[in-house]
C-alpha cells in the first residue's frame, strides 16, 4: 500500500475512519459473492464534503473506488483492490413524510428497519428483496431491488420520487430542489447535452424505442435502465432514474425519497401441490386472476431438499418423484 495515498487520505479524514491494517482489509474484503478482492484501503465517510474530496482523490491518484453498504448482493458490486468506501457505520438518517406515503433515507438504513418504523402507518417499501433483513437502502437503490412480491411495478426504480447524489465530479443535485432542472442544464452542459442526445436518438428509433418498452415489462437488472430514456423527456430525471441499478458506478446516492405501499394487516401464504410441471404452468394464468401478491414454482427437487426440515407437512416425502 502507498503511503503516500494514505497521507493523502489523512487530509480527508481522521485516522480512526481510514483503515489501513491488513486485518481491516480482510474483513472488508468480502461481500455475498464467490468473488474475492483485497482493497488497498477502507475509508469511512460521514459526510457530503468528504465524499467530494475522495473523488478527487480517486481521479488525481488514479486509484479506483468502490461503494459498500451492506454487500448482500451475489454479484460482487461491493469489492474492489482500490479505495473501499464503507458507509454501513454512518448515513441512517430516516423520515417518514406525508403520513406516510413517502420516506426519506440515507443509504446505510436497512431495508427491514424501513419498514419498521413504516409499519405503524401501515405502510412499507416497495422493494422486497429476499435479504432485506439485511440489505441497506443504498444497494437496493443500487441495483434496483425488487423481490419476489413487488415485481416490476414497485420496485426502486418505479417507487423512486425524489434523490440526491454527488457526480464523480463533485457536484450535487437534487430532484427534489426547485429550479433544480435549470441548474443542471446551467452548471452540467455536457452531461445534459449527451442524455438529451441518447433520449432522442431512442425516440428517433422506432425498433429501439419498442425493444426497451418490451424488454423492461419483466425483471431486467442487467445494465443500466434504458428505459429511463423514454420513461423521462428531462436529462435530469433521465440521470436520476439511471442511477437506479448503476450499481454504484454512476454517482454516490446521498438519500432517496420513496413512495410506499400499504402494507395489508391480512396476509396468506399458500402450498399448492400439482401432478407435474405443465400441470402447474397450465394454472398460472388462473391462479394469477385470483390477484395473489406472487406465484413462486417449486420442482420436485426443490422440495425435496427441504423434506426434513423441522415443520415442513409429511406429505412433501410422499409426493411422486416427477
Amino acid at each position: 500500500m502507498s503511503d503516500t495515498l494514505i497521507q493523502q487520505l489523512k487530509t480527508i479524514l481522521p485516522a480512526e475512519r481510514i483503515r489501513s491494517r491488513l486485518i481491516d482489509r480482510y474483513a472488508f474484503a468480502s461481500d455475498a459473492s464467490h468473488f474475492y478482492m483485497v482493497p488497498e484501503v477502507v475509508v469511512q465517510p460521514t459526510s457530503i464534503e468528504e465524499i467530494q474530496k475522495l473523488f478527487l482523490l480517486s481521479q488525481k491518484t488514479k486509484v479506483p473506488i468502490t461503494f459498500r453498504a451492506a454487500g448482500t448482493s451475489l454479484c460482487g458490486q461491493s469489492i474492489t483492490n482500490g479505495i473501499l468506501v464503507d458507509i454501513s457505520r454512518h448515513w441512517r438518517n430516516i423520515s417518514v413524510e406525508e403520513n406516510g406515503a413517502t420516506v426519506r433515507v440515507q443509504p446505510a438504513m436497512i431495508g427491514d428497519y424501513v419498514n419498521r418504523v413504516l409499519k405503524k402507518f401501515g405502510k412499507k417499501i416497495g422493494p422486497d428483496p429476499a435479504s432485506i433483513n439485511a440489505a441497506m437502502m443504498g444497494g437496493i437503490l443500487g441495483n434496483n431491488s425488487s423481490g419476489m412480491c413487488c415485481g416490476v411495478q414497485y420496485n426502486s426504480y418505479h417507487t423512486l420520487k425524489h434523490i440526491s447524489f454527488v457526480l464523480p465530479n463533485g457536484q450535487i443535485f437534487n430532484t427534489e430542489t426547485p429550479n433544480e432542472h435549470e441548474r443542471f442544464e446551467r452548471e452540467a452542459p455536457q452531461i445534459f447535452s449527451e442524455l438529451t442526445m441518447l433520449h432522442q436518438e431512442i425516440l428517433n428509433n422506432t425498433t429501439l424505442y419498442r425493444k426497451i418498452r418490451e424488454k423492461y415489462k419483466t425483471k431486467n437488472t442487467t445494465g443500466y435502465g434504458l428505459n429511463a430514456f423514454i420513461d423521462f423527456s428531462h436529462p435530469l430525471d433521465i440521470l436520476a432514474h439511471l442511477l437506479i441499478g448503476s450499481e454504484g458506478t454512476l454517482a454516490f446516492i446521498s438519500e432517496a425519497v420513496m413512495h410506499t405501499l400499504p402494507d395489508l394487516p391480512f396476509k396468506l401464504t399458500g402450498l399448492l401441490y400439482f401432478d407435474s410441471p405443465q400441470t402447474a404452468c397450465a394454472s398460472i394464468f388462473a391462479l394469477k386472476n385470483t390477484s395473489a401478491a406472487a406465484l413462486e414454482f417449486m420442482d420436485r427437487k426443490s422440495l425435496r431438499s427441504i423434506e426434513n426440515v423441522k415443520g415442513v407437512p409429511d406429505k412433501i416425502k410422499n409426493l411422486c418423484e416427477h
